[in-house]
């Protein structure tokens, strides 16, 4: 099979360096999993036959198997059926499949010796769960093998590993050894592809991550692409328009700014938030009101909910509204957001919207943590609900 340029080079690393940690980091779609795949059958087989215990760690069963499994049986020829144990049969040996995102995933890693481990998603993973992966790989030539995209650059995976690169063992073994790739180092993806990505990917630490894969602080306002002669437009414009579907998104709030908008979607696939309504110190009787009001006049529509208050979403369920728990991904959600500004397909109503005009320039990261501050951002939060829910099963089918 053949590999890319930045890929073989990493392969030369493990045959000539034999790295015992091997960190692949860096833009989207450059590479890298695939490549740390292929290294991690290689290293389980050199132990065939041996019956030895190696662990395959990610932030979520299922993101394991979209990531990792679903490529492996592809290599391998024959499809994998987890046990009790959430563990499987490869080269006579057994691997061990953990979801790492949680505080206490660690736990799970605990109680055996493992000859080596692969790490998809390194940032997603808990610390702690990370530390105890590579303290159970004792067994003598074990390699841990980890995958991630950037972040905050004073992520732990970046500080204590990345950072370290070159660290030698008392033993004269290479302790660390890591690799950036760009989004430009997979040769492989078609040119007009990558042009799209570029074009669609938000500017600011997006960019910064998703294409040349820096480990990039979050900084400044958060959607960088709005401009309001782009993507304002007023209610006379939307009578020439033909929409084809509906739906909203709703964020409680008391003290906070409770909101719920009307987004829609024209013929042509660009997307519009119709209207916003946003009142502090109003309780679920008032929403419901709101509500009835938005479903008379568009009709049945999907209202995509803040989860935190359920006993919200069940009263509108109860008054017949198709009430659904939101996907509240927050970076995530905020990219799908932003590259829709950057697209010039999100498009927004000016003179239905107000707290919209104030929050939109007010959005801001806060660089310590990497997410945005939690201030103005009650209607921002409504639409980021809204679109990113809404369109995860198109992303779905594309992706």
């Amino acid at each position: 099979m053949e590999l890319t340029p930045k890929q073989i080079e990493v392969v030369d690393s493990v045959r000539t360096e034999d790295p015992k940690i091997l960190i692949m980091s860096g833009a989207k779609r450059a590479g890298k999993t695939y490549v740390a795949l292929l290294l991690f059958l290689a290293h389980v087989a050199k132990y065939e036959g041996q019956g030895l215990s190696f662990i395959l760690g990610g932030a979520t069963y299922s993101a394991i198997w979209r990531n990792i499994l679903d490529d492996m049986e592809k290599v391998i020829g024959r499809d994998i059926k987890l046990d009790k144990k959430n563990s499987f049969q490869l080269f006579g040996n057994k691997v061990y499949v953990f979801d790492g995102s949680k505080s206490d995933s660690w736990k799970k890693a605990r109680g055996f010796t493992a000859a080596g481990a692969f790490l998809n998603e390194g940032t997603a993973l808990h610390n702690m769960f990370v530390k105890e992966v590579i303290s159970r790989c004792s067994y003598k030539g074990a390699r841990i093998i980890i995958d991630t995209n950037p972040e905050n650059p004073a992520h732990p995976v970046k500080e204590d590993y990345i950072d370290k690169d070159g660290q030698m063992l008392a033993s004269g073994r290479l302790n660390i050894r890591s690799f950036h790739f760009t989004l430009q180092d997979n040769i492989f993806l078609d040119p007009e592809y990558v042009e799209s990505i570029i074009a669609s990917t938000p500017s600011g630490m997006f960019t910064d991550r998703d294409i040349f894969g820096r480990w990039t602080a979050a900084e400044g306002a958060v959607y960088k692409d709005f401009n309001q002669e782009i993507h304002y437009v007023d209610s006379v414009d939307l009578e020439k328009l033909n929409f084809v579907s509906y739906w909203a998104g709703v964020d409680w709030g008391y003290e906070h700014y409770g909101s719920i908008v009307v987004m829609g979607q024209d013929n042509q696939g660009d997307i519009y938030l119709l209207e916003e309504h946003a009142k502090q110190h109003e309780e679920i009787d008032y929403w419901v009101e709101v509500a009835k009001d938005i479903k008379a006049r568009y009709g049945k529509m999907n209202f995509y909910c803040d989860s935190a208050r359920p006993e919200h979403v069940i009263r509108f369920r109860r008054e017949g509204f198709r009430a659904i728990n939101a996907d509240k991904a927050i970076v995530s959600g905020i990219e799908e957001v932003g590259r829709l500004l950057k697209l010039g397909n999100l498009k927004i109503v000016k003179d239905n919207v107000e707290r919209f005009q104030k929050e939109i320039n007010m959005y801001v990261w806060n660089p310590l943590t990497g997410l945005p501050v939690k201030q103005f951002d009650d209607v921002l939060d409504a639409l980021r609900y809204a679109i990113y829910t809404h369109l995860k099963p198109q992303r779905r089918k594309t992706g």
